[in-house]
C-alpha cells in the first residue's frame, strides 16, 4: 500500500497543516528587529563576509556590498569580470571584500549558508501552502512543527521564497525574494 495515499497520512498531513497555521505572524521575533529592504534588480545569490557584517549581493548587473550594521549600500561592481562558481556556489568579493571568498544562497535553490546561530535560533522553511513558502523563526530549543514545543516560533515570511540564511556572526538574517533582499538585526 502506497502511505502517501493512506488514510493516515491524509491524517497526519492535516494535523501538520493545523500546527503550521497556528504559528502567528510578526515582522521580528522577540528579540530580534527589522532593519528594512533592499530592491534587487536580476537578484541571483547573496553571501555573508564571514568575519564581518557585510552582505555581498550577485545580480545579473553585476555585484554590491551592503553594511547590515549601518543599514545601507556601501560599494556597487557594475562588471561582470568576476569570478563566480555557480556549482560550489561562491563569488569572489570586491572592494572591503577584496581577497575573499564569499559563500552564497541561490535563487534558483542552493544554499551553504547558515539556517541557524550559536544562539540557538533556526529559521524554518515550510510549505504548508504550496508553491508559496514561509520561513519561521524558531527560539532555541523550539520546533514549529511539535505541539507544545512551539510557543514562541513566528511566521516572519510568507511568499515566493528565493533564499535565506543567517550571518556567520548570527547577529543577521536575510531573506530574499522577488522584492530583494529584507533583513533583521538581534537586539
Amino acid at each position: 500500500m502506497d502511505y502517501f495515499k493512506s488514510e493516515a497520512f491524509e491524517k497526519h498531513r492535516k494535523k501538520i497543516h493545523s500546527i503550521l497555521e497556528q504559528v502567528p505572524y510578526a515582522k521580528s521575533p522577540d528579540g530580534w528587529t527589522f532593519k528594512g529592504n533592499f530592491s534587487i534588480g536580476g537578484f541571483e545569490y547573496f553571501g555573508f563576509d564571514e568575519s564581518s557584517d557585510f552582505l555581498l549581493v550577485v545580480s545579473s548587473n553585476g555585484r554590491g556590498i551592503i553594511d547590515l550594521a549601518k543599514a545601507e549600500k556601501i560599494s556597487r561592481d557594475y562588471t561582470d569580470n568576476f569570478d563566480l562558481d555557480e556549482t560550489l556556489l561562491i563569488c569572489e568579493g570586491f572592494d572591503v571584500l577584496k581577497n575573499k571568498s564569499i559563500k552564497l544562497a541561490g535563487k534558483y535553490g542552493g544554499s551553504i549558508l547558515p539556517i541557524s546561530n550559536k544562539f540557538g535560533d533556526c529559521l524554518q522553511r515550510v510549505s504548508p501552502l504550496y508553491p508559496c513558502e514561509d520561513i519561521i523563526y524558531q527560539p532555541a530549543f523550539e520546533n514549529c512543527l511539535v505541539e507544545g514545543h512551539n510557543k514562541n516560533c513566528v511566521r516572519i515570511y510568507r511568499g515566493f521564497l528565493y533564499c535565506y540564511g543567517f550571518s556567520f556572526s548570527g547577529n543577521y538574517f536575510v531573506i530574499a525574494d522577488d522584492g530583494g533582499v529584507s533583513f533583521r538585526e538581534r537586539n
